[in-house]
């Protein structure tokens, strides 16, 4: 996947991932606690001169917290180094790619078991990275390792900060996620969006074909709620949920080839499906806003609401596309809306 396709993944994030910073009521890090974490900041290093693998993180820090994300100090100033160290517990067997990312130098290191002692580096930033860049340096990125489900073992990032603020945080690629796509360490992308297909279904209006009410050809779930390609003469149903991230007014849209119906309903509500926008002619993969009746009308929610959402599609000559998209309060734009990240603590055994 492309470092701008990354990105757009980790924006999302930041919409429903639990924020990283100071927790004092949380446990203290241990092998019975994983995915809480100390930090801690020297701000007196001068170790320029050497490698980040030499550089000493021993010693009584400046400055130390616990934490439940894998994400270090910010606003260090020039000249320090600190430290992220806990434990993880893997959510299921498979293999794993660690990446970290940081502003100046920094290293990776990974016990094969619960023993800090046992942690060997994984993976390095020479230079720096961007907030969060997973991508940009081929060695930030580890090889595959095989976790096993349940065991927990220690994980730990260091960091030294030449000038500037600096940063510091640390992301996976899980068994059964989307190739490519870095996610804050501990947690996963829960695929909520379903594309059901039919093949060999004549021309015709999506809300006329009686064959959504057969079993499908295809079943496929998906991290985003978009899907191209999708074939030839076919009909499709695609089905997402959507929380509403704060109160306020909400747009949603639908692009597809060749014609569509975006229909929403709240769970629990006798009125069932609302049909909220619709195409009557095609729309190119990433044309969200130019067709009558494209864009909803706007739609007062409160913070945490839930909506289902489901268009009924027909697509003629392929290879077609169809999928969903939001805008919101605080600048929200998800074109389409794609699946969050969720804590991987209570995980599924499953690969997904």
């Amino acid at each position: 996947m492309n470092r701008s396709i990354a990105y757009r993944f980790l924006a999302s994030f930041t919409l429903v991932a639990i924020v990283g910073g100071a927790a004092p009521a949380i446990d203290e890090p241990s092998p019975e606690h994983p995915f809480i974490y100390e930090r801690s900041v020297w701000f007196d290093a001068d170790s320029t001169s050497q490698s980040i693998e030499e550089v000493d993180f021993e010693g009584v820090p400046d400055r130390s917290e616990v934490v439940d994300r894998a994400v270090g100090f910010t606003d260090t100033g020039d000249g320090s180094r600190q430290r992220l160290r806990g434990w993880i517990e893997a959510p299921r067997t498979g293999a794993y790619r660690f990446s970290i990312a940081s502003d100046d130098d920094g290293v990776l290191l990974l016990s094969t078991s619960e023993d800090p002692g046992g942690g060997r580096p994984i993976a390095s930033v020479r230079g720096f990275t961007g907030r969060d860049e997973f991508d940009r340096q081929p060695g930030q990125i580890s090889r595959p390792i095989v976790l096993i489900k349940g065991r927990r073992y220690h994980l730990e990032a260091r960091q030294r900060n030449v000038d500037g603020k600096g940063h510091l945080s640390v992301a996976w690629q899980v068994p059964g996620g989307p190739p490519g796509v870095h996610i804050p360490i501990g947690m996963r992308l829960e695929p909520a969006f379903r594309l059901e297909v039919w093949n060999g279904v004549a021309r015709g209006e999506p809300d006329s074909l009686t064959v959504f009410q057969t079993p499908p050809d295809r079943v496929q779930d998906l991290y985003s709620m978009y899907s191209a390609d999708v074939g030839t003469n076919v009909a499709t149903r695609l089905r997402g949920r959507f929380r509403a991230s704060a109160s306020g007014r909400y747009r949603f849209m639908v692009t597809g080839d060749d014609f569509a119906t975006l229909r929403m309903s709240r769970p629990g509500d006798s009125e069932g499906w609302r049909t909220i926008a619709s195409l009557s002619s095609w729309t190119p993969p990433d044309a969200w806003d130019g067709r009558s009746g494209q864009v909803s009308e706007s739609i007062e929610l409160v913070a945490g609401e839930v909506l289902d959402l489901e268009v009924l599609h027909w697509q003629g000559s392929g290879p077609g596309h169809v999928g969903v998209g939001v805008t919101g309060p605080n600048g929200l734009d998800s074109r389409p809306l794609r699946s969050v990240a969720t804590s991987d603590r209570n995980a599924e055994s499953e690969t997904r």
